[in-house]
This record gives C-alpha cells, sequence and structure tokens, in this order.
C-alpha cells in the first residue's frame, strides 16, 4: 500500500496519496515513512503547521533517519523557526555526513540568519559532495554576491547554468551580479536571456528595467516595470522601481501613488526610503489623511533624515484647520504677540495639541517654516500666561514637545522685553523651589525649559529623582540627562594633532560653542557588502578600479561634526574601523553619545586639524569629507593632506560649496557684514529676524528657505561662519588632474541626475566636469546642498 502511495505521490495525484497514506497510519500509527511522506504532502499543498508536526512525529519514531530530520528543518524554516531549522539539519549531517541535501539547506538556512561564512562552508561542502547540483551553485553564488565577492559569485552562476543551461534563476541573478560589477550590457543579455526562456518571469522584467534605466532609456525601463507589474500586480519591487523611476522623472505625485501601493503591501526598507524621495519636493495644499499616517511615522521613526520630510510635513500641518488658521492670525498679527484665545480661536490649543504630525516634528527637526515659526513662537509665549500652567494633558503634551523644538533649534524664537523679564522670573522660581527642595509644577518646568536649556538652571539634576508624566521626562532627557553624558563622553575624546593654526582656532571655537548639526535621529542606511558594490550602484554608468576588499575596510571621516556623517559610513559599511575627527570636543561628545545610543563601536572619535594628520601613521580606503575643507584656510591644502593618507586604489568622498549655487548667501553675509551683526545667539536670532522681515525686498526669499536658517548653530554655519571659501567646478577639475585622481560622479538628487543625462547623453558615464559646468551655469541652483562627489587614487 505504501508503495502505490508513493507511485500516486510521484504522479502528483496528491489527494490520493495522502488517501492512502492516511489508510496505512490508520492501521499502523506508528508508520514513520508515511508520516514522513504525508508530512510532504501537507508541506506541498501549503499545510505548513501540520507538515511541521507530521515530521516531528516521523522523527520521533525515528530519530536515525537523516531525511525526517533534513525535512523537519524545512518546514521549520518556512515557518521562521530558523535556529530549531539549523539544529535539524545538523542532526540530519551528524547521522549521515555525506548528505549533501541537508548541507545545501543548512547554507540556505544560516544565510538567512546572516552567519555567512559558515553559510559559505555548507554550500561548498553540498558541492563537494554533489558537484553537479545546479542549484546549489546558484545558492553559493547568491551568497557570495551578498557577500560582495561578486567574481567568485559570477562563476557560481557560471557553473550552475553549465550544468543546467535552461536554470532561468541562475541567468537572472548572473545579470543581477553583472549589474553589481558595473557590466550593463552583460547584465541585459542576461535578463533578456531569462525572458526568453519564461516571458512570465516578473523578476527579471523589473532587473531589466534597472538596468535600461542606468544606461538611461527611461521609457523601456517604465515599460519593463509595467510588464512585471502586469504578470503580479502585487510584486512590490517592481512598484519600488517604477516610483523611484517616476520621482526621477520629475512626476512626484505619481510617484507617490505607486509606493501608496507598496506601502500597503508591507513597509519595506526600499518602500520607504522611495516614499522619502517621493515625499520630499511635494507641498500639500490639503490634507490627505493617509499620506499625513505615513508621515507621522516617516518622521518619528524615521524612514530617511528628518530634515527631508520636514517642508511636506509643514505643508499638512498647515493644511490642518486646527493648525493652520492659528498660523494665519500669528502671520498676520506678526510681530504684536497675540494672547492665547486670540491665537488659537474658539477650539482653544488643543486643535493644535492634538496633531500627531505636528508633535512628530516638534521633537525631531527644526521646523524649516517662517509661518509656522511665528505661529509657535506664539504658543510658547502663551505659556507664560497665568493659568497655562495647569493645562489638561494633551496640552501638557504640546507644551513638552514645543520645549524640545526650542532646544534643538537652541531658542532661536524671537522674544519681547516683557517675555524675557517673565521668562527669567519663571527660571529664578524653579532654580530657588530647586535649592529649597519646594514642589514644582509640570507646566512651569516645561515653560521654562522652552526658554532656557534645564542644564543651565542650578540643581537641575534633581528634577530627575522626580516622577513626571512620560512627556516632561522627555524633556528632562534631551535637556539634563543626555548633555550629562555627553560631558562624560568628552573626558574620554582623546586628541590627536595639536591645534595652533589661527583660522582652525576660530573654527574650533564656532562649534565648541555651536555644534553642528543638532540631529535628533538617524536615517536608516542600506548595507552595502563592499564599496565597490556601493559604488556600482549608486554610480551605475561609472568605470573606476574594483578596491577587492571585502573584509573590513579602513574609513577616515575628517570632520565629523556632531556624528551623523560618521554614523551613515559606519551602518553603510558595518565591517568597516573608522577614525572620525573634528576640531571641536563638543560636537565629538555629542557624536559619541549618539553612537553609543546606536550600539555602534566599530567607530573611534579623536579631536585633530585635518591640517596636522600628516602625523598620523595610517592611511585608509575611504576617507570622507563633506562640508569642512571649505572653512579650511587654504581647503586644497587640506585636501593634498587627507590625499597623502589614501592608499592606492582608495577613494575619496568630497563636499565643498560652490560659487554659484552659494550667491545669494553670500550677498547676505555681505549684507550682515556691512550691517555689523555679531555671531552671539541674540545677534543671530536678530538679524534672522530682520532677514525675514527684509527677505522679499532683498530678492533672497529662497535663501532664507533652507533647513539651516532655523536654529542657532546652523544659521551660524550657512551665514556667520568665520571662514568660507567656495569653489567652481574648473577649480576641482584641475586639482583632479593636477593629483591624478580620477573622477567616479556626483551625489545628486535623482532629478538631476535625469536632467542632466537629457542634456548630455553623449556623456555615458556622467563624469565629464566640462559639460559639468556648462549645466551648473544653466542650472545654478544644481548644487545648493555642495558639490559632492566620489574620487579614485591610482594604484
Amino acid at each position: 500500500m505504501f508503495a502505490e502511495a508513493f507511485r500516486q505521490h510521484q504522479a502528483g495525484r496528491l489527494g490520493e496519496a495522502e488517501r492512502l497514506y492516511r489508510q496505512i497510519l490508520a492501521a499502523d500509527p506508528r508508520h514513520a515513512a508515511s508520516l514522513n511522506m504525508l508530512g510532504v504532502v501537507s508541506h506541498q499543498t501549503g499545510r505548513r503547521d501540520l507538515s511541521v508536526e507530521l515530521f516531528g512525529q516521523a522523527v520521533a519514531i525515528d530519530p536515525d533517519s537523516a531525511e525526517y530530520r533534513s525535512n523537519l528543518g524545512i518546514a521549520l524554516q518556512e515557518q521562521g523557526r530558523h535556529e530549531e531549522a539549523i539544529a535539524s539539519y545538523r542532526t540530519a549531517i551528524a547521522l549521515k555526513p555525506d548528505y549533501a541535501e541537508a548541507h545545501n539547506n543548512l547554507g540556505i538556512a544560516l544565510s538567512g540568519q546572516g552567519k555567512r561564512d559558515e553559510a559559505v562552508a555548507s554550500f561548498a561542502r553540498a558541492l563537494e559532495l554533489r558537484p553537479d547540483n545546479a542549484v546549489a551553485h546558484n545558492n553559493l553564488g547568491n551568497l557570495l554576491r551578498d557577500l560582495g565577492r561578486l567574481d567568485e559569485a559570477v562563476a557560481c552562476y557560471r557553473d550552475a547554468l553549465a550544468l543546467m543551461p535552461g536554470y532561468v534563476e541562475a541567468h537572472n541573478n548572473l545579470g543581477c551580479a553583472y549589474r553589481d560589477q558595473g557590466m550593463l550590457d552583460e547584465a541585459r543579455a542576461c535578463f533578456r536571456h531569462a525572458l526568453g526562456l519564461r516571458p512570465g518571469y516578473a523578476e527579471a522584467h523589473s532587473n531589466l528595467g534597472i538596468v535600461l534605466r542606468a544606461q538611461g532609456s527611461l521609457d523601456e525601463a517604465a515599460a519593463s516595470y509595467g510588464e512585471a507589474l502586469a504578470l503580479k500586480s502585487d510584486f512590490q519591487e517592481a512598484l519600488n522601481n517604477l516610483a523611484n523611476l517616476l520621482a526621477a522623472r520629475g512626476e512626484p505625485l505619481q510617484a507617490l501613488g505607486v509606493v501608496r501601493r507598496s506601502l500597503r503591501i508591507k513597509e519595506t526598507p526600499e518602500a520607504k526610503d522611495i516614499f522619502v524621495a517621493c515625499i520630499k519636493p511635494l507641498r500639500f495644499k490639503h490634507l490627505d489623511e493617509e499620506v499625513r499616517a505615513i508621515l507621522v511615522r516617516a518622521v518619528s521613526e524615521p524612514w530617511g533624515r528628518p530634515t527631508d520630510l520636514a517642508l511636506a510635513a509643514v505643508a499638512l500641518v498647515k493644511a490642518n484647520p486646527g493648525v493652520g488658521e492659528g498660523v494665519a492670525r500669528a502671520s498676520a498679527a506678526w510681530p504684536r504677540r497675540l494672547s492665547a484665545p486670540e491665537l488659537f480661536g474658539p477650539s482653544g490649543l488643543a486643535a493644535a495639541a492634538a496633531d500627531p504630525l505636528l508633535r512628530s516634528l516638534l521633537e525631531t527637526v527644526t521646523i524649516p517654516d517662517v509661518e509656522l515659526e511665528r505661529f509657535l513662537t506664539m504658543s510658547r509665549h502663551a505659556m507664560l500666561e497665568p493659568g497655562a500652567a495647569d493645562s489638561e494633558a494633551s496640552v501638557l503634551d504640546f507644551h513638552c514637545a514645543l520645549a524640545q523644538q526650542c532646544f534643538i533649534n537652541e531658542y532661536v524664537y524671537a522674544v519681547t522685553a516683557e517675555e524675557t523679564v517673565r521668562a527669567r522670573s519663571l527660571r529664578d522660581a524653579l532654580a530657588a523651589a530647586l535649592e529649597t527642595g519646594a514642589s514644582v509644577a509640570a507646566g512651569q518646568l516645561v515653560a521654562a525649559a522652552a526658554y532656557f536649556p534645564l542644564h543651565s538652571i542650578p540643581h537641575a539634576s534633581r528634577l530627575v529623582d522626580m516622577q513626571w508624566p512620560d512627556a516632561v521626562n522627555a524633556v528632562l532627557t534631551q535637556q539634563i540627562r543626555e548633555p550629562a553624558e555627553e560631558r562624560q563622553c568628552g573626558e574620554s575624546i582623546p586628541r590627536l594633532t595639536a591645534i595652533d593654526d589661527e583660522v582652525s582656532l576660530k573654527v574650533q571655537h564656532q562649534y565648541e560653542e555651536n555644534p553642528y548639526p543638532r540631529w535628533i535621529r538617524p536615517a536608516p542606511i542600506d548595507k552595502a557588502p563592499s564599496i565597490d558594490v556601493f559604488l556600482h550602484r549608486h554610480f551605475p554608468r561609472a568605470t573606476f578600479q574594483p578596491l577587492n576588499k571585502t573584509d573590513a575596510i579602513d574609513i577616515l571621516i575628517a570632520g565629523c561634526g556632531t556624528g551623523q556623517h560618521s554614523i551613515e559610513a559606519a551602518e553603510r559599511f558595518a565591517s568597516a574601523r573608522m577614525l572620525a575627527v573634528d576640531l571641536s570636543v563638543a560636537s565629538l561628545s555629542y557624536a559619541k553619545r549618539k553612537s553609543q545610543a546606536l550600539g555602534l563601536t566599530t567607530i573611534d572619535y579623536a579631536q585633530a586639524d585635518i591640517l596636522k594628520l600628516a602625523s598620523l601613521d595610517r592611511s585608509f580606503d575611504l576617507i570622507e569629507s563633506v562640508g569642512v575643507l571649505h572653512h579650511l584656510d587654504d581647503p586644497l591644502a587640506g585636501w593634498r593632506v587627507l590625499l597623502s593618507l589614501l592608499r592606492p586604489g582608495g577613494f575619496m568622498r568630497l563636499g565643498f560649496y560652490s560659487e554659484i549655487a552659494r550667491r545669494d548667501i553670500v550677498r547676505i553675509r555681505t549684507l550682515i557684514a556691512e550691517r555689523g551683526y555679531g555671531r552671539t545667539a541674540d545677534e543671530i536670532g536678530r538679524a534672522r529676524q530682520d532677514l525675514i522681515g527684509g527677505a522679499a525686498s532683498g530678492g533672497f526669499t529662497d535663501a532664507l528657505a533652507f533647513n539651516d536658517f532655523f536654529s542657532i548653530s546652523e544659521c551660524r554655519d550657512m551665514l556667520f561662519h568665520v571662514q568660507e571659501h567656495r569653489l567652481t567646478i574648473p577649480e576641482i577639475e584641475s586639482f583632479l588632474e593636477e593629483n591624478d585622481l580620477q573622477f567616479i560622479g556626483f551625489d545628486l538628487d535623482l532629478r538631476l541626475i535625469e536632467q542632466y543625462q537629457a542634456r548630455f547623453p553623449d556623456d555615458k558615464e556622467m563624469n565629464d566636469l566640462k559639460q559639468w559646468h556648462v549645466f551648473e551655469t544653466d542650472n545654478p541652483n544644481t548644487f545648493t546642498n555642495m558639490y559632492q562627489f566620489y574620487a579614485q587614487k591610482p594604484r
């Protein structure tokens, strides 16, 4: 009867096979072979829980069967019980060391758990036992590709195809490996071959679209994504690729519609990243509740750098009548301060306090909008009114968020003389209560925190030992606990070089007073298996010499500031060894605190002057210095120092201000110098208000829309810096030629890349700096965020 059941099973008549297996088990419940095969039928028909149960029963009856153990491992793995699956495979192998299939399955499970070196060994053993196993060759190729060992991956896929020329998945995977190597023509041929074998292969259509887009064939790429989606309407990767393409073509609303479909399927990191790219240029005039709900999470988690989400989020906040009407009243009355009833209207502050997107913004990023700033300035003023301290819980939560915003922007909001007197009186009363041990009202504490950092108030540390609502505790963490942690971090920062250059000392002083920038939450970063794969994915048309280094690389972040840059690099290249240096101990302390909070242990922070780094007895595979060298007395001298530390074949990522893009900033800096504003926080605040008032007549409204204008440290960095140089593309080109450096490409928004490709289609690698200079001259806002680019040192 078992033989007959097995024949029915092999013939694909699963129902009849299952009936016979169950008939056997009715006569002999301990017939292990029938339990095992019934488990296989259950697995094939999608009854995963039952398959695990049946395989488990078979193992219990015959614990020495390697086959039963391996089948149990497969079922456990599909349930997500990876560690149990690995244990089951290992037992099968212990029972039967030459069990090639179990070695292959163990490799798959180990790879899924991130145990990649062990997985490589398992696949290698499977192939040693069965060299003709095309599937194992393909699996090993996938793992090696993930590890960045692309040449080896290509060899594995070719071995698989030599054994099985019609192996469609291997053709597709070989195309992906070629794409990661920058071999776009070869990749395209692989995807087309896969589609010739299986025209309905949605994954190959989507991958072909990626290559076509990288080669500048946007319409063909869109058609490929469309083919993939016609075959599989819920194909998330194709949806993401299509949304990305639409965003790059300057169709953000259409792109947003596509990525919303993707997010409804699953909120993958890729979908979240594309949502950020789609939302960044949009300015909503009307409420869109679905986008609004997504944005709350995108800002607070966050899904990208919150600064990239802020302007779209602000537009949606202002579209909410509960906030927008108050914003309009504040703007109409400015600079006169409105009372709380005048400002908030009949619904009171509760309407604004109930806006979760506004609260997320307040707690996460500087608010980059003058109108909303004026509303918040008056909201803070209302906190000083009698009875404000006794507000209901939702209003207290809003006040706490506003206090956090004021700390983030370093108290940049304008204050009247009368307001200053009342705020100081409140601070003094709080200090007196802390000294005597008197009770402190939560509302009074939070109001004081909206005007002065709490750690600056005597005996403020006593506040952290008291019981407070969660929102108040968040303010205490931000303004007392975290600054205390930074002071401790500062004590352990080593000093690598002397700092005695006159300009370096001035720059150091600025950033000791105002560490820059005061970011709150790190953006998620796509991990890259190697610097070669990262650059090929980022610059698919560029050619460069592969570093061919898949183990830990050495990275120098020269001018790491408050750590945003170094942390993102450490997240991207997880196994790298990194040295991050800066002039300012205050900035380094902020960076170290943030790194410790994220559990990053691969970054060594140290104080040093770039000009003195030649004394280091170290060299690096990758050196990044973005927004730093242009603050030296001689930026090119600093660049030469860094170049001396770069290993042959190593890469540099650099960022310089553009002479063309900074033209309006230069006019404002000249105006500031002419009017004699100082560099203190009060003077910067006064200058900001004067500039806002005269922006339209001065013709620099756009320049004041930068995020950097909305906090003291960032405004000081942008408009009041003690030293600023600006370069042009011809100057950069000249330095690259003089020092035999290969230009790889500019790090730019996708929309700008597509515009350049359309203007200069003959520049296939997009690295002709003379043509880039023409493009910038015609499009002077191209590099408002600096020239950021990669270059390579020859071997």
